[in-house]
């Protein structure tokens, strides 16, 4: 492979020890599996342990608790995102890819969910799951008047970097910084 085009095969007898290397490298980290051809004909191989599809729906415990806006959580190759009617509308801007953005916008749209006005904080949360971040009404889950209008995002400080990899550079960095001041 050059640039993601396929260019010729290279048999392992013949390789070079860089090139053998690399090889082994490659195994080690890309998802030969679930490599997907883009729209320019090049593969693209994605990391191994990171999601390469979305799926929405919704979830049971958003169904008891009108609290939750939105559960995320990574199981690869798959990325799950739950919402429902009481969700946020505006937290389908919380993804970095486009194709996420517009899934989640289209689930919450589904459902009739309506955009708010409450911000955004986050909570580190170390009894939290790291494949997975929840978005609660700041009441719900903090202590104080200060977070009554605001909409809690909490994660585990071990979260897991490829779910992470699946939120806005903007948000992302907030919630690293939040992990790094523990």
């Amino acid at each position: 492979m050059d640039a993601g085009y396929a260019i010729g095969y290279l048999c392992p007898d013949c390789q070079t020890a860089e090139e053998n290397a690399e090889a082994e490298v490659h195994e080690a980290t890309l998802d030969y599996s679930a490599g997907q051809v883009d729209e320019d004909g090049r593969v693209r191989l994605p990391v191994k342990g990171a999601w390469h599809s979305i799926s929405t729906g919704t979830h049971g415990a958003m169904r008891e608790n009108k609290a939750i806006h939105m559960l995320v959580s990574l199981e690869p190759p798959e990325l799950r995102v739950a919402v429902g009617p009481q969700s946020d509308a505006r937290l389908s801007g919380l993804f970095r890819t486009e194709t996420c953005k517009r899934a989640v916008h289209e689930a919450m749209a589904s459902k009739g969910a309506q955009p708010g006005t409450r911000d955004l904080a986050y909570l580190v949360d170390s009894d939290m799951d790291s494949t997975d971040v929840w978005v609660v009404e700041g009441q719900a889950m903090a202590v104080g008047e200060n977070d009554a209008h605001k909409l809690m995002v909490i994660y585990s400080p071990d979260i897991d970097p490829h779910l992470l990899d699946a939120f806005a550079p903007e948000y992302a960095d907030s919630m690293r910084e939040a992990i790094h001041a523990q």
